[in-house]
């Protein structure tokens, strides 16, 4: 069962001013809660705190089970990332590292290939491919690529497979936050975070 449970947190400013303190809370599994106040007065910076991404000094911070993000500025990404960026970085972390890599050793094994196709560099490539291939399987890879393949049919009515490298700038600022919703929603993780500006 997953839940988060912030007991006694507080956050101080660079320049020495309070940003917050004393925040207490225990979100359960299944549970949906807001975090809701003024401009400044901290939100992004205690999901941050919750999510592992800024260390909690002052109280304390747990969780159990898995932990899905999405971030504030999700719906104006404007950069070259593709969806296939934009679902990595929103699996769990061990995932997202598996994809990296396989990534990484396929675009290495295609060079290799067009540099000559029987070197010794071409098969050193495809075998680190073959072990990449490997490691993603093992950390739910293929289980992703079906739900990736769900979100994009469902969101763009379109499959994963022709979609993968359409850049997200390309997505309306609507349907990049219904493909990362839809995404988190149906993944795997108990305990979802939105932090919406």
């Amino acid at each position: 069962m997953g839940y988060v449970d912030v007991a006694g947190v507080g956050h101080i400013l660079p320049d020495g001013r309070e940003l917050f303190a004393d925040v207490s809370f225990r979100v359960g599994e299944g549970a949906k809660v807001a975090l809701v106040g003024p401009n400044g007065a901290g939100k992004t910076t205690l999901l941050r705190m919750v999510a592992g991404d800024l260390p909690v000094k002052t109280g304390a911070v747990a969780r159990s089970g898995g932990l899905a993000v999405m971030r504030q500025f999700i719906g104006m990404i404007g950069d070259e990332s593709t969806l296939a960026d934009l679902a990595l970085s929103l699996a769990p972390p061990a995932l997202r590292d598996a994809g990296r890599r396989l990534a990484e050793t396929e675009a290495a094994m295609r060079a290799a290939e067009v540099r000559g196709k029987y070197s010794s560099t071409a098969a050193k490539a495809q075998l680190a491919y073959a072990e990449a291939l490997g490691a993603w399987g093992e950390t739910g890879g293929y289980d992703a690529e079906v739900l990736f393949d769900t979100v994009a049919t469902i969101v763009l009515d379109l499959p994963w497979d022709s979609v993968r490298d359409r850049p997200v700038r390309t997505l309306s600022g609507g349907q990049q936050k219904r493909f990362a919703l839809e995404l988190l929603l149906r993944g795997p993780d108990e305990v979802l975070l939105l932090d919406e500006p």
